[in-house]
């Protein structure tokens, strides 16, 4: 129960640091970007971790001929992510954007721990995890999906176009799912939370940093230090870390589903409650009893699958 409380609390993150992020997209500009600078707050700060305990930030000629060497590269899968997303809400338009990667990635994540990929421990899928899940996703439809119906699919491109880039948010979700189980593979080989999320990051920003380089965007990272910009949009980089970090530590222990879903309804829960009060310049909405049942109904799930 201790690591699943945790897990919920890793979720609380989640909303905060896509404000922090959209708010310092608005201050550099292309996504591609702010990402970057992101990125270079989370290398700075775990580096500094890893400095301060101790921790050996270059992994040992053993721990590179053990690990697969895909799991070095979690940290670009995790980029790829993040630009497929921008592309979706474009392509597909919000609704589907939201909730084709989502339930594909509640449902690879089960199939994970069903199989064992990714050197996960092996959770069979009984019947009390798949009422769970529906339960989960029940809740999540009425938190997510329903407030936004009838609302419109605008921007949403039809035909093949649409199905292609349908298929692409079904692959996003699987990534998604994926370099969970990724992240966690490499900690438990490395034998450190902390070092396996640093060099995932690492690796990622210098890829970053490259593309930025190439096609001459770097010179924008300079506006993210303007002083009339928020203090707080920096903070993106540090949540993402702690996320990644808690992933890399929390999945041996509850697996990747629970983690997932765990994550999910601390996400959605905070999320509500951001854009209800408006803080950190959400659009106020008002929170429904459709959708307090349906954050109920996500516990409810994420504790009958804990039993």
């Amino acid at each position: 129960m201790y690591f699943l409380i945790i897990a919920l609390a890793m979720g609380l993150l989640v909303p905060l640091q896509t404000a922090s992020n959209s708010r310092l997209r608005q201050a550099v500009g292309p996504a591609y970007v702010s990402t970057l600078v992101s990125f270079t707050v989370s290398t700075l700060a775990l580096l500094l971790v890893s400095l301060l305990a101790g921790i050996p930030f270059v992994p040992t000629n053993e721990m590179l001929a053990e690990a697969p060497w895909w799991s070095w590269f979690c940290g670009l899968v995790a980029v790829v992510t993040i630009t497929i997303a921008i592309h979706l809400f474009k392509e597909i338009g919000q609704l589907q954007a939201i909730i084709i990667p989502l339930f594909s990635q509640l449902i690879f994540s089960l199939l994970i721990d069903h199989f064992g990929w990714f050197g996960a421990q092996v959770i069979p899928l009984n019947s009390q995890r798949i009422i769970g899940s529906l339960l989960l996703i029940v809740g999540v439809t009425l938190v997510v999906i329903v407030p936004k119906l009838g609302k419109g699919q605008q921007g949403a491109t039809r035909g093949s176009r649409q199905t292609f880039w349908q298929l692409i948010a079904v692959v996003s979700g699987c990534l998604s799912a994926s370099i969970t189980g990724a992240y966690a593979q490499l900690a438990s080989i490395i034998g450190s939370p902390v070092q396996a999320t640093t060099v995932a990051f690492f690796v990622a920003t210098l890829a970053l940093l490259l593309f930025c380089t190439v096609n001459g965007s770097v010179r924008l990272v300079g506006k993210a230090f303007n002083r009339q910009q928020p203090w707080w949009m920096w903070m993106g980089g540090l949540y993402g870390a702690t996320i990644v970090f808690g992933n890399a530590w929390l999945v041996p222990k509850l697996g990747v589903g629970l983690f997932t879903m765990a994550l999910l309804v601390g996400q959605l829960s905070l999320s509500m409650l951001m854009e209800h009060n408006g803080w950190l310049g959400a659009p106020r909405k008002s929170i429904t009893w459709l959708q307090i049942v349906g954050i109920l109904l996500m516990l409810g799930g994420v504790a009958l699958i804990r039993l």
